[in-house]
């Protein structure tokens, strides 16, 4: 940091005066000696203890998400970004990019430094590996390479397994992997070569992954496929071995990470539960006054499913109440429980179901997702987010976001102004779905005060859809034209081959609907936020 400069002179001969901490020209209004912004940022610079100590800021320093790492420091601190910028004598238009995911810190000695000028404790230094994390290493060889799919470990050549992370109420999944050397590109695909161990491995019942392995400008890459054949290769006429083609748009990255772990959690816990829930969907067939809960234990995903199901089922017994635009309020912050849009059938059928009559109506859906929730969420969770949104938008349904947190308990509900408004809530409910229809005045202005209020400064107003999804992908620091080309990719090759569901309670239209969407509107502009902050 810059300290006690000199005055400098002008052509004139006039002394400019300027901040003794960074060194900006002072305005002749300001009789300080400090600017405006450091005058306004608080003065200590150093975080508490218990900070550090933090499980969330520990697995940020050990995965090297350094963005992560400063969003929260400043979160901590007040301190702004032109304020890190100074700690580490960088510009704040580094400091931004950083923290959008736009720049990475992959040197461990840059690392350090970062660090260091944070204040980061020497105990958690301990916990940063000697290369970049990130890097996917080929079996039997030294060195790294850059890669989109950040924080995956490297698949090494030979059988295997993909270790899929817990979330808030997904479980830790482990699909079977085979991972062979590509010979060759056909087309846009990789094509693997026929042997014994792989026509072995594409007869396993359960989900199981072909990956296959190609170095690409130097750097391995690794592109991934259902081991089971498809439609075309598992007909009667089709030799007992064959090659297999991966498309390239099945590269493992943070789409196709997040696909495959949205789809491999949900599945693994409904066909864990499939007959005690079966049990419970048919009695759900009935009024959804009338249906209870099963007392039968049952895996969070599977209570998700029964509460989505259930309100959905309770919405549109009470259509009629809502007239021909209603406005909806979802509770949904995480992508862990927004991809329940993508992926649970019920769902897609009710989308279709309440979409707007007509276009350009005044219906819409607004979220609440604070900047902690965006902070806590890994890449692949906010890609799974930012699809979700867009499935919405290709119903012709105006997506709104806030992120004040002060919001966050408000119960679910679809409001028809004026009239009626029916609550249905489930996500984190602990289980317990909240079901009623009020015509009360003061329950029907506080909803409308609750959408006017997000409608009116939502953080991704925009008139055209593809400008909404793009402030969407801004607020959760993804890269839009990133996100455009590869949703392009995947509604050219589809994904049926990446993740075809093994439960009849799952689909994969939302999926496709949201990639094409986002792949034909999806607007690239310059950002106008400095970060996915406040």
């Amino acid at each position: 940091m810059r300290h006690g400069r000199m005055p400098t002179m002008d052509s004139s001969g006039q002394g400019q005066r300027r901040c003794t901490r960074c060194g900006a020209l002072l305005s002749r209004f300001n009789a300080g000696t400090r600017c405006a912004t450091c005058r306004s940022e608080p003065a200590t610079r150093q975080a508490d203890p218990a900070f550090w100590r933090d499980p969330t800021v520990r697995r940020a320093v050990a995965a090297w998400e350094l963005g992560t790492v400063v969003k929260l420091f400043r979160k901590h601190t007040g301190l702004s970004q032109a304020g890190v910028a100074r700690l580490v004598s960088i510009d704040q238009a580094e400091v931004s990019r950083l923290e959008r995911g736009l720049k990475q810190i992959r040197d461990r000695r840059q690392f350090i430094q970062w660090t260091d000028a944070l204040g980061v404790p020497q105990e958690l230094h301990g916990l940063l590996p000697m290369t970049d994390p990130h890097a996917l290493v080929p079996a039997g060889h030294s060195g790294t390479a850059n890669t989109r799919a950040r924080g995956y470990a490297a698949l090494t050549e030979g059988p295997g397994q993909l270790l899929l992370p817990a979330g808030r109420s997904l479980s830790t999944t482990a699909l079977p992997v085979l991972t062979l050397h590509a010979a060759s590109f056909v087309g846009d695909s990789l094509r693997l070569d026929s042997r014994p161990e792989l026509d072995a491995w594409r007869g396993m019942p359960m989900r199981a992954l072909i990956v296959a392995n190609r170095t690409v400008d130097g750097a391995i890459r690794q592109f991934v496929t259902d081991a089971r054949p498809d439609g075309e290769h598992s007909s009667s006429s089709a030799p007992a071995s064959a090659e297999v083609d991966i498309p390239s748009a099945y590269e493992l990255d943070d789409l196709t990470y997040g696909i495959l772990w949205a789809i491999s959690g949900f599945e693994a816990a409904l066909l864990g539960d499939d007959q005690a829930l079966h049990a419970s969907l048919v009695s759900l067939k009935g009024s959804t006054s009338r249906y209870t809960p099963p007392e039968q234990r049952l895996t969070a995903i599977s209570r998700m499913l029964i509460g989505s199901e259930t309100c959905a089922r309770y919405i549109l017994e009470h259509r009629d109440h809502l007239g021909d635009e209603p406005v909806f309020w979802t509770r949904e912050q995480r992508g862990e429980e927004a991809a329940t849009w993508l992926f649970f059938r019920h769902k897609y059928r009710y989308l279709q179901r309440t979409a707007p009559r007509r276009p350009g109506g005044a219906s819409g859906r607004g979220f609440c997702v604070p900047e902690s929730a965006v902070v806590a969420s890994p890449p692949y969770e906010r890609v799974l987010f930012f699809l979700a949104v867009a499935l919405m938008e290709s119903f012709g349904i105006r997506t709104w976001l806030t992120d004040d947190g002060g919001f966050s308990h408000t119960d679910g509900f679809a409001l028809a102004r004026g009239r009626r408004a029916v609550i249905a809530s489930w996500v984190r409910t602990e289980g317990d779905s909240r079901l009623a229809v009020t015509g009360q005045r003061g329950t029907l202005r506080t909803f409308a005060d609750v959408t006017g209020q997000v409608s009116e400064h939502s953080v991704t107003a925009a008139e055209h859809p593809g400008t909404r999804l793009a402030a969407t992908a801004d607020y959760l620091g993804l890269d839009a034209a990133w996100l455009r080309r590869r949703c392009a990719q995947l509604t050219a090759v589809g994904t049926e081959r990446l993740a075809r569901p093994r439960s009849r309670l799952l689909g994969l239209d939302g999926l496709g609907d949201a990639c094409r969407f986002a792949a034909e509107h999806l607007a690239i502009i310059p950002s106008t936020r400095s970060a996915p902050t406040r």
